[in-house]
């Protein structure tokens, strides 16, 4: 099993499919926070929520984000790479997986959802 990044929307039924496999940027996460940093974005894992208590850490609730904040992540690291796909190996197969959070952002925007990140192990 490999760990992946999936967007969790702040709604149980959004009316659309909201899967992305998310491997591939877990798998990246260090050059493509380089890429945001350069960019001046947020780190990728600054989306992200664990909710711990099932570890036995404290219940905290989650911090969730406008669909445009994604978008506007994801179109300018989508940018970055189409720009300079020769900074990183893996950048095509990136691309790909960025169009799928691209689609759910922007249904989820449609829609008026928010959303945040989790990490699935």
């Amino acid at each position: 099993m490999s760990t992946a990044y999936f967007i969790v929307l702040n709604h149980d039924d959004p009316g659309f499919d909201s899967f992305v496999d998310g491997k591939i940027l877990a798998s990246n996460i260090e050059r493509i926070n380089e890429i945001s940093e350069r960019l001046g974005l947020k780190e990728f894992e600054e989306y992200a929520f664990q909710d711990l208590s099932e570890f036995g850490g404290p219940d905290m609730a989650p911090q969730w984000f406008e669909a445009s904040e994604g978008t506007h992540w994801v179109s300018n690291v989508m940018r970055y790479l189409r720009d300079n796909a020769d900074d990183i190996a893996d950048a095509k197969a990136i691309l790909e997986d960025l169009e799928d959070y691209m689609r759910v952002f922007t249904e989820a925007g449609n829609r008026g959802l928010r959303w945040h990140l989790e990490l699935d192990f």
